[in-house]
């Protein structure tokens, strides 16, 4: 008899275990037009609907997992937010019927937001939908439930500035959720620097929404995440700053809770669209905080854009986009002087690159008094221009260039 207890407990936490480990678990979908299914010919072929079938084909456990899908075509992030949340002026209210109090009135195990791209349309900034998705975030991260919030998606009825915005707030959401977003951007968006949805994974019917095939690439990406899996923390990249001196850029990054083997690949670009690795870091050991600085030798010509893509424990996401200018690019007027002898005015430039200039004198008033072109060359260049015929009085003289580049000096005649 004195081994029957043991053996009893034994089963019964053998019991507890299984029954734990088949436990039915809960999905609740959030989002706009895309969650809901829309450019897809049936919702079973729609990304949330793949989704749901990929868990419920029950050749294990026998036991579905439940799928709740309050997403509604057309919502922004304000309106999905806690019902408690009292908007600023101008802006929706929360809609209690689709909102995250909603989404956790279903008790959870994991909620999907798929939302930001309409957010764009109705003039918000970015930062007012990263702090949205950040108290919807928390809100659902509180109750236990794991939280993952989708990237914004490229779509053809927005000006050129407004699709920029999408892939800035693409970066913004990879960065502030590390493992936790979603990448709905890449698969669907052109490779001609453009930001557009795809021809081919475009609904022909629509500028916004992704077709099936569209769909079938962002379901990947969700059931990439293994969204029930134990995980640990990315790691956060908490500062990431660039700076120019002697036409070299310093960069410098720090992260928090970093795990071994994380790569750190920095991108440039001259236009913030196409970027290539400036350089890479390499680190073995994980850190639990570490600061980080690096060199870029070939520093591009006046404005340039960084990013960091961060790839640890098989994952990867993008910093930030930084900008820099870089000054020895562009024009300065070393010295200006009257020469008494010849009555003409003499300025020394300095310029990095052999360029065509404009040379312009005007007067207090802002009248254009002299103009002429001339092409100078590196490192230096020496302007002479008449300037006898001036009456006394004060004046300015400026060099520029076509790329903007320019600089100002007053002088008195």
């Amino acid at each position: 008899m004195k081994f029957k207890l043991p053996l009893i407990l034994l089963c019964a936490a053998t019991c507890f275990f299984v029954n734990n480990s088949l436990a039915q678990k809960k999905i609740v979908i959030m989002g706009s037009s895309t969650a809901e299914g829309l450019g897809a010919s049936i919702y079973q072929l729609a990304w949330a609907g793949r989704l749901e079938a990929s868990f419920n084909q029950n050749t294990g456990d026998g036991i579905d997992t439940i799928f709740v899908n309050i997403a509604k075509g057309g919502y922004n992030t304000y309106q999905e937010l806690p019902t408690t949340f009292m908007p600023p002026a101008g802006r929706p209210s929360p809609d209690p019927f689709h909102n995250v109090t909603k989404a956790l009135s279903s008790n959870p195990d994991v909620v999907i937001i798929n939302l930001s791209s309409n957010d764009v349309g109705e003039g918000f900034s970015i930062t007012e939908t990263m702090d949205n998705l950040r108290l919807m975030n928390n809100s659902i991260t509180a109750s236990g439930a794991k939280c993952y919030i989708t990237t914004s998606q490229p779509r053809n009825d927005y000006t050129l500035l407004q699709r920029k915005a999408l892939l800035d707030m693409k970066d913004s959401i990879n960065i502030q959720f590390g493992y936790f977003a979603i990448n709905f951007w890449d698969d669907l968006v052109t490779s001609d620097g453009l930001n557009m949805l795809r021809a081919d994974r475009k609904d022909p019917t629509s500028a916004v929404h992704p077709n099936d095939i569209g769909h079938d690439f962002l379901f990947g990406r969700v059931r990439d995440k293994n969204i029930f899996s134990i995980i640990p923390l990315p790691v956060k990249l908490t500062a990431f700053t660039a700076m120019v001196k002697n036409n070299n850029t310093n960069i410098k990054w720090h992260t928090e809770q970093q795990e071994p083997y994380t790569i750190f690949e920095i991108e440039k670009s001259a236009n913030g669209i196409d970027f290539e690795i400036a350089f890479t870091v390499s680190i073995v050991e994980a850190r639990q905080s570490a600061d980080y600085e690096g060199i870029d030798k070939n520093t591009l010509p006046g404005k340039s854009f960084y990013k960091i893509k961060v790839t640890e424990g098989g994952r990867s996401f993008y910093s930030n986009t930084i900008t820099v200018t870089n000054n020895a690019s562009t024009l300065s007027i070393i010295k200006l002087y009257k020469d008494n002898s010849s009555g003409n005015l003499i300025a020394d430039i300095n310029t990095q690159i052999s360029r065509n200039v404009l040379i312009t004198i005007y007067n207090i008033a802002g009248a254009i008094m002299q103009q002429k072109r001339q092409y100078i060359t590196t490192p230096s260049a020496t302007i002479i221009l008449p300037v006898a015929n001036l009456a006394t009085g004060q004046y300015f003289f400026k060099v520029s260039s076509d790329d903007t580049s320019y600089d100002i000096k007053k002088f008195i005649k």
